[in-house]
């Protein structure tokens, strides 16, 4: 296979169409559909050889971009000592289970720290143990997403995979408008002047149905679902009222955490301690699957012996690589230029944005190596129009928002100047194919 010489992407996709099943696919995607064959740094080639900025990363997966030196160093130095165990103590299992609760200041002697392989079975091993240890219902909040796994699939606003109702009984999700979604309320309202009214009827609700609620389950800011960052009061309240009654707090920090919004923990940056903190993503650096639950050892210990035994989870290898992403987090200036990086995105497109009078109900929002353009209400198509010109200029960026009316650029946090220079010249050309937005639509 590494021999063919196809440049053709449409003639891979018909392949690629054979052996991958159709539920995987992201028609919704603008860039969905280019085959890429390799990557380094910030930038992405194709079968024909072109290259992309890829401003997604994976979803925040590889927040050091492609082919980070020291992580391929650190993977390469673990494939030639040991690669794999399954479920047995090791060092590099020990090692990085210690350097996590030091790097997010969880005490060692009341801490534990359980390792998974993905962002969606975290999520249920901490569901399991917080109602292991206070049984009842999970509550989430918003236009959450924390997974696709028959479990976690309900926990946010999305189609339910069948069978369906399978879960019902022990979920309360908040109404998607239930959410600080400043750039687009439903209330037409303001911050601070609103006094969150959009959060004051499910808060209420965990507050009279406390007795039947063992969590809530909350993103410190919506990932997926559009990158939106509410204001901290929110999780202040929460916190609050979780503590008065004995609620457990999950954070899910999947794609908030490691360094994309400008903190190690957003949580912590927002001023608010978990019972349980949630990581995935980028902790394997987008090289290895691992995924992991930080958080209280009374709660986690209640978890039944060999319940969460699972074939891949902190493997040496990839602990190895989460090790190294840990050392570059808190020793290397990563989180604070991936911010510099997004806060010259945020700039850059500001007065893109100015220069388009038909774009004058478009905002410009986001937090530390995230810059997100929110189109305003009924703007899909604006939105969409846009994303696809990011497209056509060879800029990877993500459509997303509850209506999709929101394109998210997430550089890597080692975006170089000459890759953010070429950035700003594609984002300046794209917004050029986009003119007058109003003109193109029907």
């Amino acid at each position: 296979m590494s021999t063919e010489k196809i440049d053709d992407s449409a003639e891979w996709l018909t392949r690629f169409r054979n052996v991958h099943p159709t539920a995987a696919a992201r028609d919704h995607d603008p860039k969905f559909g280019r085959v890429f064959v390799r990557g380094a740094g910030a930038r992405l080639w194709d079968v024909a050889g072109n290259d992309y900025i890829d401003l997604t990363c994976g979803y925040s997966a590889a927040n050091f971009g492609q082919s980070f030196p020291p992580l391929i160093e650190a993977a390469n130095r673990q494939l030639q000592t040991l690669t794999h165990l399954t479920g047995e103590p090791h060092v590099g299992r020990i090692a990085l289970a210690e350097r996590l609760l030091d790097a997010f200041d969880w005490p060692r002697e009341s801490s534990q720290v359980m390792f998974n392989t993905t962002g969606a079975r975290a999520i249920e091993t901490a569901w399991k143990a917080a109602t292991a240890f206070r049984p009842g219902k999970i509550v989430t909040l918003g236009p959450a997403f924390h997974g696709r796994s028959l479990a976690t699939l309900p926990l946010g606003h999305t189609q339910p995979l069948a069978p369906l109702g399978l879960l019902d009984e022990h979920i309360l999700c908040g109404a998607s408008a239930e959410y600080p979604y400043c750039a687009a309320c439903p209330l037409q309202l303001h911050y601070p002047d609103c006094d969150l009214q959009c959060v004051s009827q499910v808060l209420t609700m965990i507050s009279d149905r406390a007795p039947e609620i063992s969590a809530v389950l909350v993103e410190p800011a919506i990932g997926a679902r559009g990158m939106i960052v509410p204001p901290a009061e929110l999780f202040q309240r929460l916190c609050r009222i979780a503590r008065q009654h004995g609620i457990l707090l999950i954070a899910d920090e999947i794609q908030t955490g490691l360094g994309r919004f400008g903190h190690l923990s957003l949580a912590k940056g927002q001023g608010w301690q978990p019972d349980l903190l949630v990581l995935g993503k980028s902790l394997g650096g987008g090289l290895v699957p691992i995924s992991a639950v930080l958080g209280r050892s009374d709660v986690l210990e209640c978890l039944v012996v060999g319940s969460e035994s699972e074939t891949f989870a902190a493997s040496p290898l990839a602990t190895a690589v989460a090790s190294e992403v840990l050392e570059q987090l808190t020793c290397g200036p990563w989180i604070e230029r991936g911010a510099s990086a997004g806060e010259k995105l945020r700039a850059f497109t500001r007065k893109l944005l100015q220069q388009h009078d038909s774009a004058a109900s478009s905002i410009v929002e986001g937090q530390g190596a995230c810059c997100v353009i929110e189109f305003g209400s009924q703007a899909a198509p604006r939105a969409r129009r846009f994303a696809e010109a990011c497209v056509g200029q060879h800029l990877l960026p993500q459509l997303t928002g509850p209506e999709l009316t929101r394109v998210a650029l997430m550089p890597p946090l080692t975006i170089n100047e000459e890759e953010l220079s070429v950035t700003c010249s594609r984002l300046q050309l794209a917004f050029a194919d986009c003119m007058d937005f109003e003109a193109e639509l029907p």
